[in-house]
């Protein structure tokens, strides 16, 4: 889960020659034609890397913006003629990559003209050797000249049974308004009603993740939520999207990336202590509460891009010197306890995403050298891990910043009965209980104490209890029996 969401004004183009030097820890696998690397997915079926970002030539083979590697070649996936990633010279490249459905699943690509029929719009399926559309696809905007949607920027993909979640800065999911957020089913897309972002901003979508049955999505947001102003994360518990907690404060706070860790979802992005947060760029949150990492990030300006699981282990990349208290440049790995850093390699330039592949760590990004040596856009890790430096182990269960209020179901699933209790510092205003389709089917204001709601005559399903608070709402959600 990503991304570097990266702007260019002008069109800079530089072939970076490398070839198989070892800078101490570091080798190159490839020489990359092109500005950088913000995606590496590793998988498992095709055992190979696949390799996004913006590039027009890998190696020599001319494949723009996305190849994969097979430990010794790479592979040319697009070309002039029928696909290319993106056309314009600003064009952000392939930021999101995943498997689904048998084929590899790439964002943003597109035909490579107009008459193309069908167009491949936003995202494109990959069979091994050639592309399809996703139906009508993903959309940043209507052109009229051309009488054509064009492709939204695709930066993260998230796959849970046969759903693919897909965020960006999309305004169209198969021609359909929408914002940052659609679901491929495998025949359809689908919308999530993501509400408007504050008047006079932009809503950059970076991330998505389901935890604990909700849907979070993460980015650049300001919105304002049952009139109060929430940043960077939200969450959609299945009617209604809601803020995370009681954090994620700052003027220029944003979540680039998501990934659950050892039962807790991990937060990362830019967001610093002293505008109110619990960590400096990272924190995890088990559901009712937020969680320190050591404090994060040690410099305030820095930033993280990516999270990467592999083996019970959480790795890192962005743009820092410092995590936990350690020394460690731009990558670093958190075990649940403590941070390691991953070498003591410095590069120039920053690191935007990292990966495991065939046990070796991978890592792609905009830099040029890695401790001086021309090794530029893509490398991996060959050094011994046994020289990299550890923060002290510390406990990561004790909470930062706890949530002030608690919303109690008993029993649950309900039978003829249910019993709502409410435990906070904020004021409750009143109760909702909806289904699933939004529909009232109980409420009651200025409530005190427990309440009983009789649900014998309910029809059997999913409901969901709304507690709306001076600062918010509190849902949950239960099962009539």
């Amino acid at each position: 889960m990503k991304k570097q969401h990266l702007f260019y004004f002008s069109f800079l183009f530089v072939l970076i020659s490398t070839n198989t030097t070892t800078a101490q820890e570091w080798e190159s696998i490839g020489t990359i034609g092109g500005i950088a690397v913000s995606e590496l997915f590793p998988d498992t079926v095709s055992d190979k890397l696949y390799i996004g970002g913006r590039f027009g030539s890998v190696n020599g083979i001319q494949t723009r913006n996305i190849t994969c590697f097979d430990g010794n070649q790479f592979q040319k996936m697009t070309d002039s003629s029928t696909v290319n990633a993106c056309w314009n010279l600003g064009c952000l490249g392939v930021s999101a990559i995943a498997r689904y459905q048998g084929k590899i699943v790439a964002g943003t690509i597109r035909s490579a003209t107009y008459e193309a029929n069908p167009q491949i719009i936003g995202v494109g399926a990959w069979d091994g050797t050639q592309w399809y559309p996703l139906d009508g696809g993903l959309s940043m905007e209507y052109n009229n000249i051309v009488s054509q949607y064009l492709p939204a920027p695709i930066y993260d993909f998230f796959l849970t049974g046969d759903t693919l979640y897909a965020a960006g800065d999309i305004f169209y999911v198969d021609s359909i308004p929408a914002l940052g957020l659609g679901a491929w089913s495998g025949s359809s897309w689908h919308t999530f009603n993501v509400p408007e972002p504050n008047p006079d901003e932009f809503m950059f979508a970076y991330c998505v993740l389901k935890y604990k049955g909700e849907i979070y999505l993460g980015g650049n947001i300001r919105y304002y939520i049952n009139g109060e102003a929430v940043r960077a994360l939200i969450r959609y518990d299945g009617v209604s999207w809601q803020k995370v907690g009681q954090v994620l404060t700052g003027l220029n706070t944003h979540v680039r990336s998501l990934e659950v860790f050892q039962n807790k979802l991990y937060v990362a992005g830019y967001f610093t202590q002293i505008d109110g947060n619990p960590g400096n760029s990272i924190m995890s949150w088990d559901g009712e509460q937020w969680n320190d990492l050591s404090g994060g990030l040690c410099n305030e300006d820095a930033t993280i891009d990516n999270l990467f699981v592999h083996e019970d282990k959480l790795y890192v990349a962005g743009n820092f010197d410092c995590i936990g208290g350690i020394e460690a440049h731009d990558i670093a790995v958190w075990d649940g306890e403590k941070w390691c850093s991953i070498g003591s390699s410095i590069f120039t330039g920053s690191v935007h995403t990292i990966a495991v592949w065939h046990d070796t760590i991978y890592v792609g990004g905009g830099f040029s050298a890695i401790n001086g040596a021309p090794i530029s856009r893509l490398a991996r890790f060959v050094g011994d891990p046994s020289t990299s430096l550890c923060s002290e182990p510390v406990s990561a269960v004790e909470p930062a910043i706890s949530v002030a209020s608690y919303l109690t179901l008993y029993p649950n699933p309900a039978g003829d009965m249910l019993t709502i209790t409410y435990s906070g510092i904020d004021q409750l205003l009143h109760y909702e209980v909806v289904d699933l389709l939004g529909r009232l089917q109980w409420s009651c204001i200025d409530c005190t104490g427990p309440q009983e709601v009789v649900v014998s005559d309910w029809s059997a399903g999913s409901y969901v209890v709304r507690a709306v608070r001076d600062h918010g709402v509190i849902t949950k959600g239960f099962t009539k029996q």
